[in-house]
């Protein structure tokens, strides 16, 4: 596993809305981290887990979501923090909706995200 920081566990495989904590899975050490626990699961429950990661990952964005909205409308960082997840929860949705799966590698990171939404002319 490379030591690129980032907040997303291996499993999820991308950029997580942290920005630089955690660590940054190649696509190689993903299918070698998913193939892994496909097999453990399989021998101890005869299923594979990772057909339940699209699922996994719906709840998880809708939970972060709730988890952290900002009360306190002066911390603009918070906002920006909660607008990213709801982004990254619009994405889950689609992607979810349109293939029954969720790949998070191209997701932004919440710098890209902060970026993109403070360019001029942006809302």
């Amino acid at each position: 596993m490379s030591r690129t920081p980032t907040s997303t566990p291996p499993s999820a495989g991308g950029p997580g809305p942290g920005g630089t904590k955690g660590y940054l899975a190649s696509p190689e050490q993903r299918l070698r981290y998913l193939q892994t626990l496909n097999e453990v699961a399989r021998a101890t429950t005869g299923q594979c887990l990772s057909r339940h990661l699209g699922p996994y990952l719906l709840i998880k964005a809708l939970f972060f979501l709730a988890l952290m909205r900002p009360t306190d409308p002066a911390r603009t960082d918070k906002h920006l923090k909660w607008n990213h997840r709801r982004h990254l929860l619009q994405e889950v949705l689609e992607q979810y909706e349109r293939t029954g799966a969720v790949d998070t590698a191209h997701f932004p990171t919440l710098d890209d995200y902060a970026a993109r939404h403070s360019a001029p002319g942006h809302p």
